[in-house]
Protein backbone atom coordinates (compact mmCIF):
# COMPACT_ATOMS: atom_id res chain seq x y z
CA UNK A 1 0.00 0.00 0.00
CA UNK A 2 1.39 3.24 -1.02
CA UNK A 3 2.14 5.74 1.75
CA UNK A 4 -0.11 8.75 1.43
CA UNK A 5 0.88 12.20 2.69
CA UNK A 6 -1.98 14.32 3.99
CA UNK A 7 -1.50 18.11 3.67
CA UNK A 8 -3.55 20.22 6.05
CA UNK A 9 -4.40 23.70 4.69
CA UNK A 10 -3.36 26.73 6.79
CA UNK A 11 -5.96 28.06 9.18
CA UNK A 12 -7.60 31.21 7.81
CA UNK A 13 -7.59 32.84 11.24
CA UNK A 14 -3.82 32.48 11.60
CA UNK A 15 -3.29 34.05 8.19
CA UNK A 16 -5.41 37.06 9.13
CA UNK A 17 -3.45 37.52 12.35
CA UNK A 18 -0.19 37.34 10.44
CA UNK A 19 -1.32 39.97 7.92
CA UNK A 20 -2.49 42.31 10.72
CA UNK A 21 0.90 41.97 12.40
CA UNK A 22 2.73 42.76 9.16
CA UNK A 23 0.46 45.76 8.51
CA UNK A 24 0.93 47.21 12.01
CA UNK A 25 4.71 46.92 11.76
CA UNK A 26 4.66 48.54 8.35
CA UNK A 27 2.56 51.39 9.73
CA UNK A 28 4.83 51.84 12.72
CA UNK A 29 8.15 51.84 10.90
CA UNK A 30 7.31 53.02 7.40
CA UNK A 31 3.95 54.56 6.72
CA UNK A 32 3.43 56.67 9.90
CA UNK A 33 6.91 58.33 9.78
CA UNK A 34 6.32 59.05 6.10
CA UNK A 35 2.91 60.59 6.84
CA UNK A 36 4.32 62.67 9.69
CA UNK A 37 7.12 63.93 7.48
CA UNK A 38 4.73 64.92 4.71
CA UNK A 39 2.43 66.68 7.16
CA UNK A 40 5.33 68.64 8.69
CA UNK A 41 6.55 69.65 5.25
CA UNK A 42 3.10 70.76 4.18
CA UNK A 43 2.49 72.52 7.51
CA UNK A 44 5.78 74.38 7.21
CA UNK A 45 4.92 75.27 3.64
CA UNK A 46 1.55 76.76 4.60
CA UNK A 47 2.99 78.57 7.62
CA UNK A 48 5.79 80.02 5.55
CA UNK A 49 3.84 81.05 2.48
CA UNK A 50 0.30 81.58 3.74
CA UNK A 51 0.69 82.98 7.29
CA UNK A 52 1.15 86.71 7.91
CA UNK A 53 3.38 87.38 10.91
CA UNK A 54 2.78 90.50 13.01
CA UNK A 55 5.40 92.14 15.23
CA UNK A 56 4.55 94.16 18.33
CA UNK A 57 7.23 96.36 19.87
CA UNK A 58 7.00 97.30 23.55
CA UNK A 59 9.53 99.98 24.46
CA UNK A 60 10.82 100.72 27.95
CA UNK A 61 9.67 104.35 27.88
CA UNK A 62 6.49 105.82 26.49
CA UNK A 63 7.60 109.18 25.16
CA UNK A 64 10.73 110.63 26.74
CA UNK A 65 10.26 110.03 30.46
CA UNK A 66 7.18 107.91 31.20
CA UNK A 67 7.88 104.25 31.88
CA UNK A 68 5.84 101.78 29.87
CA UNK A 69 3.77 99.61 32.25
CA UNK A 70 3.59 96.79 29.70
CA UNK A 71 7.40 96.72 29.47
CA UNK A 72 7.71 96.50 33.26
CA UNK A 73 5.20 93.66 33.30
CA UNK A 74 7.11 91.74 30.63
CA UNK A 75 10.41 92.30 32.41
CA UNK A 76 9.08 90.19 35.29
CA UNK A 77 6.74 87.84 33.41
CA UNK A 78 9.31 86.64 30.85
CA UNK A 79 11.88 85.74 33.50
CA UNK A 80 9.89 82.52 33.95
CA UNK A 81 10.07 81.88 30.20
CA UNK A 82 13.85 81.68 29.88
CA UNK A 83 14.69 78.37 28.24
CA UNK A 84 16.67 75.87 30.37
CA UNK A 85 18.93 75.40 27.34
CA UNK A 86 19.78 79.11 27.05
CA UNK A 87 23.47 79.48 26.21
CA UNK A 88 23.96 83.04 27.51
CA UNK A 89 22.65 84.37 30.83
CA UNK A 90 23.34 87.63 32.66
CA UNK A 91 23.37 87.19 36.42
CA UNK A 92 23.33 89.92 39.08
CA UNK A 93 22.95 90.16 42.83
CA UNK A 94 21.62 93.23 44.63
CA UNK A 95 23.03 94.41 47.92
CA UNK A 96 21.64 92.65 50.99
CA UNK A 97 20.05 89.94 48.83
CA UNK A 98 21.02 86.29 48.92
CA UNK A 99 19.38 85.22 45.65
CA UNK A 100 20.78 85.81 42.18
CA UNK A 101 18.62 87.50 39.57
CA UNK A 102 18.83 86.59 35.92
CA UNK A 103 18.81 89.51 33.50
CA UNK A 104 18.09 89.46 29.80
CA UNK A 105 20.90 89.57 27.27
CA UNK A 106 20.57 91.33 23.95
CA UNK A 107 18.54 89.44 21.31
CA UNK A 108 17.49 86.81 23.85
CA UNK A 109 14.41 84.90 22.66
CA UNK A 110 11.52 83.37 24.61
CA UNK A 111 8.76 80.99 23.58
CA UNK A 112 5.28 81.27 25.04
CA UNK A 113 1.84 79.89 24.23
CA UNK A 114 -1.66 81.02 25.05
CA UNK A 115 -4.82 79.04 24.24
CA UNK A 116 -3.06 77.20 21.41
CA UNK A 117 -1.36 80.30 19.98
CA UNK A 118 2.40 80.13 19.57
CA UNK A 119 4.14 83.35 20.59
CA UNK A 120 7.78 84.29 20.18
CA UNK A 121 9.36 87.07 22.25
CA UNK A 122 12.74 88.77 21.83
CA UNK A 123 14.54 91.26 24.06
CA UNK A 124 16.56 93.97 22.30
CA UNK A 125 18.97 96.45 23.87
CA UNK A 126 20.63 99.13 21.74
CA UNK A 127 23.17 101.62 23.07
CA UNK A 128 24.05 104.88 21.41
CA UNK A 129 25.81 108.11 22.30
CA UNK A 130 24.37 111.57 21.78
CA UNK A 131 25.88 114.99 22.26
CA UNK A 132 24.65 117.07 25.18
CA UNK A 133 25.68 120.64 25.86
CA UNK A 134 24.87 121.39 29.55
CA UNK A 135 26.13 124.97 29.25
CA UNK A 136 26.17 127.68 26.64
CA UNK A 137 29.76 126.88 25.69
CA UNK A 138 30.71 125.32 22.40
CA UNK A 139 31.93 122.06 23.95
CA UNK A 140 29.66 119.01 23.99
CA UNK A 141 29.59 115.98 26.25
CA UNK A 142 28.98 112.52 24.88
CA UNK A 143 26.26 110.88 26.97
CA UNK A 144 25.40 107.18 26.55
CA UNK A 145 21.73 106.31 26.12
CA UNK A 146 20.31 102.81 26.10
CA UNK A 147 17.12 101.90 24.27
CA UNK A 148 15.49 98.64 25.36
CA UNK A 149 12.34 96.97 24.12
CA UNK A 150 10.57 93.63 23.67
CA UNK A 151 9.36 92.28 20.34
CA UNK A 152 6.43 89.86 20.04
CA UNK A 153 5.88 87.93 16.80
CA UNK A 154 2.63 86.03 16.11
CA UNK A 155 0.25 85.22 13.27
CA UNK A 156 -2.07 87.97 12.08
CA UNK A 157 -5.06 85.66 12.56
CA UNK A 158 -4.57 85.86 16.34
CA UNK A 159 -4.18 89.62 16.60
CA UNK A 160 -7.52 90.21 18.32
CA UNK A 161 -6.95 87.48 20.90
CA UNK A 162 -3.39 88.65 21.60
CA UNK A 163 -4.46 92.26 22.12
CA UNK A 164 -7.69 91.61 24.03
CA UNK A 165 -6.85 88.46 25.99
CA UNK A 166 -3.15 87.58 26.05
CA UNK A 167 -1.68 90.98 26.97
CA UNK A 168 -4.29 91.57 29.74
CA UNK A 169 -3.43 88.08 31.01
CA UNK A 170 0.26 89.07 31.14
CA UNK A 171 -0.62 92.21 33.10
CA UNK A 172 -2.66 90.22 35.62
CA UNK A 173 0.13 87.66 36.03
CA UNK A 174 2.57 90.53 36.56
CA UNK A 175 0.42 91.98 39.36
CA UNK A 176 0.24 88.60 41.10
CA UNK A 177 3.98 87.95 40.72
CA UNK A 178 4.81 91.46 41.92
CA UNK A 179 2.73 91.08 45.07
CA UNK A 180 4.35 87.73 45.83
CA UNK A 181 7.87 89.16 45.83
CA UNK A 182 7.27 92.89 46.20
CA UNK A 183 10.49 94.91 46.50
CA UNK A 184 10.02 98.57 47.40
CA UNK A 185 11.84 100.88 44.96
CA UNK A 186 13.32 104.32 45.50
CA UNK A 187 13.02 106.50 42.38
CA UNK A 188 15.12 109.58 41.69
CA UNK A 189 15.25 111.99 38.77
CA UNK A 190 18.05 111.77 36.21
CA UNK A 191 18.51 114.42 33.54
CA UNK A 192 19.58 113.03 30.16
CA UNK A 193 19.90 116.34 28.36
CA UNK A 194 18.47 119.83 28.40
CA UNK A 195 15.02 118.51 27.45
CA UNK A 196 14.90 114.94 28.76
CA UNK A 197 14.51 113.97 32.40
CA UNK A 198 13.15 110.71 33.79
CA UNK A 199 12.93 108.50 36.86
CA UNK A 200 15.47 105.78 37.63
CA UNK A 201 15.03 103.32 40.47
CA UNK A 202 17.02 101.28 42.96
CA UNK A 203 15.84 99.00 45.76
CA UNK A 204 14.80 100.87 48.89
CA UNK A 205 16.96 99.20 51.52
CA UNK A 206 16.09 101.49 54.41
CA UNK A 207 15.31 99.14 57.35
CA UNK A 208 12.98 101.51 59.19
CA UNK A 209 9.65 100.13 60.40
CA UNK A 210 7.00 101.51 62.70
CA UNK A 211 8.44 99.27 65.41
CA UNK A 212 11.87 100.91 65.15
CA UNK A 213 10.88 104.57 64.57
CA UNK A 214 11.45 106.60 67.75
CA UNK A 215 8.26 108.63 68.17
CA UNK A 216 5.41 108.89 70.63
CA UNK A 217 3.38 105.62 70.64
CA UNK A 218 0.02 107.41 70.39
CA UNK A 219 1.23 109.52 67.46
CA UNK A 220 2.66 106.43 65.78
CA UNK A 221 -0.60 104.51 66.23
CA UNK A 222 -2.56 107.44 64.79
CA UNK A 223 -0.37 107.46 61.64
CA UNK A 224 -0.74 103.69 61.14
CA UNK A 225 -4.50 103.90 61.64
CA UNK A 226 -4.74 106.71 59.10
CA UNK A 227 -2.72 104.74 56.52
CA UNK A 228 -4.84 101.62 57.02
CA UNK A 229 -8.03 103.63 56.61
CA UNK A 230 -6.71 105.32 53.46
CA UNK A 231 -5.83 102.14 51.52
CA UNK A 232 -9.24 100.59 52.28
CA UNK A 233 -11.36 103.53 51.11
CA UNK A 234 -11.27 103.35 47.31
CA UNK A 235 -15.06 103.17 47.06
CA UNK A 236 -15.41 106.00 49.56
CA UNK A 237 -13.22 108.37 47.52
CA UNK A 238 -15.12 107.47 44.36
CA UNK A 239 -18.48 108.01 46.08
CA UNK A 240 -17.61 111.46 47.44
CA UNK A 241 -15.91 112.53 44.19
CA UNK A 242 -12.36 112.99 45.46
CA UNK A 243 -9.02 111.82 44.09
CA UNK A 244 -7.77 108.76 45.96
CA UNK A 245 -4.73 110.39 47.53
CA UNK A 246 -3.54 111.49 50.96
CA UNK A 247 -1.16 114.28 51.95
CA UNK A 248 1.13 114.31 55.00
CA UNK A 249 3.24 117.20 56.28
CA UNK A 250 6.13 116.16 58.55
CA UNK A 251 7.65 119.13 60.34
CA UNK A 252 10.21 119.58 63.07
CA UNK A 253 13.93 120.19 63.60
CA UNK A 254 16.62 118.13 61.81
CA UNK A 255 17.30 114.66 63.20
CA UNK A 256 13.79 114.01 64.51
CA UNK A 257 13.11 111.04 62.21
CA UNK A 258 11.15 112.52 59.31
CA UNK A 259 12.98 110.50 56.66
CA UNK A 260 12.81 107.35 58.81
CA UNK A 261 9.05 107.78 59.14
CA UNK A 262 8.72 108.02 55.34
CA UNK A 263 10.74 104.80 54.93
CA UNK A 264 8.59 103.10 57.58
CA UNK A 265 5.44 104.15 55.70
CA UNK A 266 6.84 102.77 52.43
CA UNK A 267 7.90 99.47 54.00
CA UNK A 268 4.56 99.13 55.79
CA UNK A 269 2.42 99.71 52.69
CA UNK A 270 4.89 98.24 50.16
CA UNK A 271 4.64 101.49 48.19
CA UNK A 272 7.45 102.75 45.95
CA UNK A 273 9.01 106.11 46.87
CA UNK A 274 9.52 108.91 44.33
CA UNK A 275 12.00 111.44 45.69
CA UNK A 276 11.24 114.72 43.91
CA UNK A 277 13.85 117.49 44.06
CA UNK A 278 12.31 120.62 42.64
CA UNK A 279 15.71 122.17 41.93
CA UNK A 280 16.18 119.58 39.14
CA UNK A 281 13.19 120.97 37.23
CA UNK A 282 12.87 124.06 35.06
CA UNK A 283 9.22 124.47 34.11
CA UNK A 284 5.70 123.51 35.14
CA UNK A 285 5.45 121.35 32.03
CA UNK A 286 8.54 119.40 33.09
CA UNK A 287 7.11 119.04 36.59
CA UNK A 288 3.86 117.73 35.16
CA UNK A 289 5.66 115.16 33.01
CA UNK A 290 7.68 113.67 35.86
CA UNK A 291 4.67 113.60 38.18
CA UNK A 292 2.53 111.83 35.57
CA UNK A 293 5.32 109.26 35.24
CA UNK A 294 4.89 108.20 38.88
CA UNK A 295 2.96 105.00 39.53
CA UNK A 296 -0.09 104.13 41.58
CA UNK A 297 0.54 102.77 45.09
CA UNK A 298 3.44 105.15 45.58
CA UNK A 299 4.69 107.88 47.91
CA UNK A 300 5.78 111.17 46.37
CA UNK A 301 8.27 112.88 48.68
CA UNK A 302 9.43 116.50 48.59
CA UNK A 303 11.87 116.92 51.44
CA UNK A 304 12.72 120.33 52.90
CA UNK A 305 9.93 122.00 50.96
CA UNK A 306 10.79 125.29 52.67
CA UNK A 307 14.25 125.20 51.06
CA UNK A 308 12.76 124.36 47.66
CA UNK A 309 10.41 127.32 47.58
CA UNK A 310 13.08 129.82 46.39
CA UNK A 311 13.45 127.69 43.24
CA UNK A 312 9.71 128.00 42.65
CA UNK A 313 8.09 131.26 41.62
CA UNK A 314 5.71 132.61 44.21
CA UNK A 315 2.09 132.68 43.09
CA UNK A 316 1.89 136.36 44.00
CA UNK A 317 4.73 137.22 41.66
CA UNK A 318 3.35 135.94 38.38
CA UNK A 319 -0.41 135.66 38.18
CA UNK A 320 -1.72 138.38 40.45
CA UNK A 321 0.05 141.48 39.14
CA UNK A 322 1.98 142.32 42.29
CA UNK A 323 5.32 142.07 40.55
CA UNK A 324 6.97 140.09 37.77
CA UNK A 325 9.62 137.48 38.48
CA UNK A 326 13.18 138.64 38.19
CA UNK A 327 14.02 135.80 35.86
CA UNK A 328 11.19 135.23 33.44
CA UNK A 329 12.76 132.08 32.01
CA UNK A 330 12.14 130.30 35.28
CA UNK A 331 8.64 128.94 34.75
CA UNK A 332 8.48 126.48 37.63
CA UNK A 333 5.71 127.90 39.80
CA UNK A 334 4.14 127.10 43.11
CA UNK A 335 0.78 127.13 41.35
CA UNK A 336 1.97 124.26 39.15
CA UNK A 337 2.86 122.19 42.19
CA UNK A 338 -0.40 123.03 43.96
CA UNK A 339 -2.42 122.12 40.87
CA UNK A 340 -1.00 118.61 40.91
CA UNK A 341 -1.55 118.09 44.63
CA UNK A 342 -5.16 119.32 44.64
CA UNK A 343 -6.19 120.47 41.14
CA UNK A 344 -7.43 118.64 38.06
CA UNK A 345 -4.10 116.87 37.61
CA UNK A 346 -4.37 115.30 41.08
CA UNK A 347 -6.91 112.80 39.68
CA UNK A 348 -4.34 111.33 37.27
CA UNK A 349 -3.60 108.22 39.31
CA UNK A 350 -4.92 106.61 42.46
CA UNK A 351 -3.84 105.28 45.85
CA UNK A 352 -1.05 107.82 46.08
CA UNK A 353 0.50 109.51 49.09
CA UNK A 354 2.20 112.90 48.99
CA UNK A 355 4.64 113.79 51.79
CA UNK A 356 6.22 117.19 52.39
CA UNK A 357 8.88 117.65 55.04
CA UNK A 358 10.15 120.88 56.52
CA UNK A 359 12.23 122.11 59.43
CA UNK A 360 10.18 125.31 59.64
CA UNK A 361 6.43 124.99 59.12
CA UNK A 362 5.98 128.72 59.73
CA UNK A 363 7.96 129.52 56.55
CA UNK A 364 5.61 127.62 54.24
CA UNK A 365 3.04 129.24 52.00
CA UNK A 366 -0.36 128.81 53.64
CA UNK A 367 -1.71 127.39 50.37
CA UNK A 368 0.45 124.29 50.88
CA UNK A 369 -1.00 123.59 54.31
CA UNK A 370 -4.72 123.64 53.75
CA UNK A 371 -7.07 120.67 53.79
CA UNK A 372 -7.04 118.60 50.62
CA UNK A 373 -3.31 119.14 50.11
CA UNK A 374 -1.70 118.25 53.40
CA UNK A 375 -4.42 116.26 55.16
CA UNK A 376 -2.38 115.31 58.21
CA UNK A 377 0.21 117.52 59.93
CA UNK A 378 2.64 115.49 62.04
CA UNK A 379 4.96 117.30 64.42
CA UNK A 380 8.27 115.40 64.69
CA UNK A 381 9.71 116.94 67.82
CA UNK A 382 12.63 116.25 70.16
CA UNK A 383 13.19 112.84 71.68
CA UNK A 384 10.66 111.82 74.33
CA UNK A 385 11.09 109.18 77.00
CA UNK A 386 8.96 106.73 74.99
CA UNK A 387 11.06 107.42 71.92
CA UNK A 388 14.21 106.81 73.94
CA UNK A 389 12.92 103.40 75.09
CA UNK A 390 12.34 102.44 71.47
CA UNK A 391 15.94 103.43 70.62
CA UNK A 392 17.31 101.55 73.64
CA UNK A 393 15.46 98.43 72.53
CA UNK A 394 16.80 98.82 68.98
CA UNK A 395 20.43 99.58 69.84
CA UNK A 396 21.03 97.96 73.22
CA UNK A 397 18.35 95.25 73.18
CA UNK A 398 16.94 96.56 76.47
CA UNK A 399 13.23 96.25 75.84
CA UNK A 400 12.19 96.47 79.48
CA UNK A 401 13.44 98.74 82.24
CA UNK A 402 16.87 99.69 83.58
CA UNK A 403 18.04 101.42 86.79
CA UNK A 404 19.34 104.42 84.79
CA UNK A 405 16.05 105.00 82.96
CA UNK A 406 14.56 107.20 85.66
CA UNK A 407 17.44 109.65 85.49
CA UNK A 408 17.34 109.67 81.69
CA UNK A 409 13.59 110.38 81.73
CA UNK A 410 14.13 113.38 83.99
CA UNK A 411 16.90 114.76 81.77
CA UNK A 412 14.86 114.31 78.57
CA UNK A 413 12.04 116.40 80.08
CA UNK A 414 14.47 119.26 80.64
CA UNK A 415 16.66 118.89 77.53
CA UNK A 416 16.03 119.23 73.82
CA UNK A 417 17.81 116.30 72.18
CA UNK A 418 16.81 114.84 68.83
CA UNK A 419 16.34 111.10 68.36
CA UNK A 420 19.38 111.17 66.05
CA UNK A 421 21.55 112.61 68.84
CA UNK A 422 20.29 110.05 71.36
CA UNK A 423 20.88 107.22 68.90
CA UNK A 424 24.43 108.46 68.26
CA UNK A 425 25.22 108.22 71.98
CA UNK A 426 23.74 104.72 72.25
CA UNK A 427 25.93 103.55 69.37
CA UNK A 428 29.17 104.44 71.14
CA UNK A 429 29.30 101.22 73.14
CA UNK A 430 27.78 97.77 72.91
CA UNK A 431 27.73 97.56 76.71
CA UNK A 432 24.39 98.89 77.91
CA UNK A 433 25.74 100.37 81.14
CA UNK A 434 28.49 102.30 79.37
CA UNK A 435 26.20 103.55 76.59
CA UNK A 436 23.47 104.73 78.99
CA UNK A 437 25.98 106.48 81.23
CA UNK A 438 27.42 108.21 78.16
CA UNK A 439 23.92 109.37 77.21
CA UNK A 440 23.39 110.77 80.71
CA UNK A 441 26.64 112.72 80.46
CA UNK A 442 25.64 114.07 77.05
CA UNK A 443 22.20 115.17 78.26
CA UNK A 444 23.66 116.87 81.34
CA UNK A 445 26.15 118.81 79.23
CA UNK A 446 23.41 119.76 76.78
CA UNK A 447 21.15 120.95 79.61
CA UNK A 448 23.89 123.27 80.86
CA UNK A 449 24.36 124.87 77.45
CA UNK A 450 22.84 128.32 77.22
CA UNK A 451 21.53 127.77 73.66
CA UNK A 452 20.49 124.51 72.06
CA UNK A 453 22.08 123.42 68.82
CA UNK A 454 18.64 123.01 67.27
CA UNK A 455 15.63 125.21 67.83
CA UNK A 456 12.14 124.03 66.99
CA UNK A 457 10.23 127.08 65.75
CA UNK A 458 7.01 125.06 65.72
CA UNK A 459 7.42 123.50 69.17
CA UNK A 460 4.53 124.28 71.48
CA UNK A 461 5.68 121.85 74.20
CA UNK A 462 3.27 119.23 72.90
CA UNK A 463 5.22 116.26 71.58
CA UNK A 464 2.01 114.60 70.42
CA UNK A 465 0.89 117.44 68.17
CA UNK A 466 -1.16 116.13 65.29
CA UNK A 467 -3.48 118.03 62.98
CA UNK A 468 -6.11 116.19 60.94
CA UNK A 469 -8.01 117.38 57.91
CA UNK A 470 -10.64 114.77 57.06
Amino acid sequence: MDHMIKVTPACPSNMVAYLILVWSKAMEYCLLPTIRFLVSVLDGFFIRFLSKPVTLQIEEYHGTSTRNKVYDALDLYLKDKISPSARLLKVAQARKETNFTVQFSNNQEFDDSYEGIQLKWKFVSVSKNFKYNPTSSSSYNSVPEKKQYFELVFDLRHKEKVMNSYLPYVMERFKAMKEEGKVVKLHTLVRLDAFKIRWEAINLEHPATFETVAMDPELKAAVVEDLDRFVKRKEFYQRVGRAWKRGYLLYGPPGTGKSSLIAAMANYLKFDVFDLQLTHLKTDMELRKVLLATTNKSILVIEDIDCSQPAVQDRKQNNYGIKKPEFEGNQLTLSGLLNFTDGLWSSCGEERIIVFTTNHKSKLDSALLRSGRMDMHIHMSFCTYEGFKTLACNYLKICGTHPLYEKIETLLQKTKATPAQVAEELMKSEEAEVALQGLITFLEEKKNNVKDEYEDDDDDNDHKQLTYFI
